[in-house]
């Protein structure tokens, strides 16, 4: 009786275990199916995931793994073509678009769409402006963008460029590429972010810090000593002092100089300044919001340039056919000037067409973790289907880019296709 009353056991306990897996895995789409279920909703077919975590930890398992295709494939594989798939990502219920048409009308949609960075990003690199406070401050750091001002940096970013890709070149040694391209462009950054020369002291202590945030925001937010977000989060309090001490000292130097009206060449002093814009009320930002911006500008303003530059080299070192076309045009460009010492001028980075069919496609391959997100301000219809309010946009770049409707061959490595 006793070996029967074992067998019994060891035959429940995998059963058991099986059952309340299959359980908790569809509680959670049970539980917003019952919710929804009214007939004013639509909601489109999909895996909620596990209960709290939904979906989440799967999407991190293909970014790590560097396929991140291999998420949406799983949705398209079960529940067929259809483009939009409900699931939940970033602790809230979500709907994944997979169509370029669908990704287009959210993108665009700003009247009954808002952001929809899920809020540990919120933590660490801000965006918790309005839109209209986001346009302002754009408009404020617009004209770093503008040719008259990139030519000044020119000169800047050459010098830079050519000095650390020569030193490198007359060592024996191996280069961790990235790395020193991510240094490179971090400084570059930080002058055209601060304005003159950058401090030593200071650009190492920023470097480590924002490098420390990026590293948080692609990893699990797990607040817990010993985990990549909550040294981020270390990182973001910290560059806020060091940010707001930079701002106390140039607010100093601007009132001191009584310069308030003089052209402003880096973003710290055009966020500081006073231009009034007739459609905002307020015509400052406040040091918090100026902050925020810096630290955004932080995230996003050196790595992907870095990433992108590495990229490029390695794909055309991988296609030997490409990097000749890319030398012939380098070398027609030379072949034009006036003398032979004559270096580099911003004017002719317009002649270099065929690099730039380069850099649009190392773009278009380095997509796969690039996500466009929004939430629903309001019940909304797209496609077909009703979304409650408060669900979530999912989409990636990659469903575009890797489309073979929009790209013939889309996962070969061709400049030529942007002719």
């Amino acid at each position: 009786m006793e070996y029967y009353h074992l067998a019994l056991f060891f035959t429940a306990l995998p059963v058991g275990i099986l059952t309340l897996y299959g359980i908790l895995k569809r509680a959670n789409g049970w539980y917003y199916s019952i919710k929804f279920c009214s007939k004013k909703y639509n909601i489109p077919p999909g895996d909620m995931g596990w209960p709290l975590i939904g979906n989440t930890v799967a999407y991190f398992k293909s970014c790590i793994s560097g396929d991140s295709n291999s998420f949406l494939s799983s949705f398209f594989h079960r529940f067929g073509p259809g483009g939009m798939y409900r699931g939940y990502i970033f602790g809230k219920p979500t709907i994944i678009v997979t169509k370029p048409e669908i990704t287009k009308k959210i993108l665009l949609d700003e009247e009954y769409l808002d952001r929809g960075m899920p809020d540990y990003m919120k933590k660490l690199i801000g965006l918790t402006t309005s839109i209209q406070e986001d346009k302002h401050s754009r408009r404020l750091t617009a004209p770093v963008k503008s040719h008259g001002l990139l030519s000044d940096y020119f000169d800047y970013i050459d010098r830079n460029v050519r000095t650390t890709l020569e030193k490198y070149a007359a060592t024996e040694e191996p280069v961790k590429f990235l790395s020193t391209m991510n240094k490179l462009t971090f400084e570059v950054f930080m002058r055209i972010l601060l304005g003159g020369e950058v401090n030593r002291e200071l650009f190492d202590e920023m470097f480590e810090e924002i490098t420390c945030l990026i590293s948080g925001v692609h990893n699990l937010p797990i607040n817990l000593p010993g985990f990549p977000y909550h040294r981020a989060l270390k990182a973001r309090r910290k560059l806020a002092e060091i940010f707001r001490q930079i701002l106390e000292e140039r607010r100093k130097h601007m009132i001191a100089k009584d310069c308030k009206e003089m052209p402003k060449s880096n973003i710290v002093d055009m966020l500081l300044s006073d231009i009034n814009q007739d459609d905002y009320e307020d015509k400052r930002l406040s040091d918090d919001k100026i902050i925020e911006v810096l630290v955004l500008f932080g995230f996003a303003g050196f790595e992907p340039v870095a990433l992108m530059a590495t990229k490029a080299i390695m794909n055309l070192e991988k296609h030997p056919h490409f990097l000749e076309k890319a030398k012939e045009e380098q070398e027609d460009i030379v072949k034009k000037r006036s003398s032979s010492n004559v270096g580099l001028n911003f004017d002719e980075t317009k002649q270099m067409t065929y690099l730039s069919n380069v850099i649009n496609e190392t773009l278009r391959l380095a997509s796969d973790q690039t996500i466009f997100l929004r939430n629903t301000n309001a019940s909304y219809h797209i496609n077909g289907y009703t979304i409650p309010k408060g669900w979530k946009f999912f989409a990636i770049a990659w469903t575009v880019h890797m489309n073979p409707d929009i790209y013939v061959q889309p996962k070969e490595f061709n400049p030529s296709r942007w002719d």
